[in-house]
């Protein structure tokens, strides 16, 4: 059997140990966190990209339905005998471009919006990034105090022991 003083630096020594493996274990994960959020965050701002493309291309598609829908209503208009420039023609016109420029704003504030939401997403996932990084140095500094402290601990126990056993 091991004498206390070897007991008590030994028990030192693997507590010690074991703190600095554990700060440098959450140190890594809250490294692993961060780069998981970065990419998130770099997903997120595809999206927006993406959502951006798709707002211009469904309000380009609206335009063209829109202009074919006009060219119809011309077309029977004037085939009715009717002057499209003048009176209800003219007002039917007038009443589905004002309709369709309704639409086409919808179009694009729900693409805005919906942009505005990845944005945020992206910007969340960043804050969580630095959150993640500033716990692993945490955890570091923490751990290295917490060595630092049951290493103070061992001694001051070590000492303890050694002057009652007188000497």
């Amino acid at each position: 059997m091991c004498d206390p003083l070897t007991l008590t630096i030994a028990a030192t020594a693997v507590a010690t140990v074991g703190q600095g493996y554990s700060a440098l274990q959450q140190n890594a994960q809250a490294k692993y966190q961060a780069r998981v959020a970065d990419q998130n965050a770099k997903l997120a701002g595809e999206a927006a990209r993406r959502e951006q493309d798709n707002t211009r291309d469904a309000a380009l598609a609206h335009y063209r339905k829109v202009a074919q829908l006009e060219g119809q209503q011309r077309v029977a208009m004037a085939a009715g005998g009717l002057d499209v420039n003048f009176g209800n023609a003219a007002d039917l016109t007038a009443d589905t471009h004002m309709l369709a420029q309704e639409d086409a704003r919808r179009i694009y504030e729900q693409g805005a919006e919906n942009v505005r939401g990845y944005n945020i997403e992206g910007m969340n996932y960043q804050s969580q990034a630095l959150a993640s990084r500033q716990a692993g140095q945490g955890a570091l500094i923490g751990g290295l105090f917490n060595m630092a402290g049951t290493a103070l601990g061992g001694a001051k126990q070590y000492s303890t022991i050694k002057a009652k056993m007188g000497g």
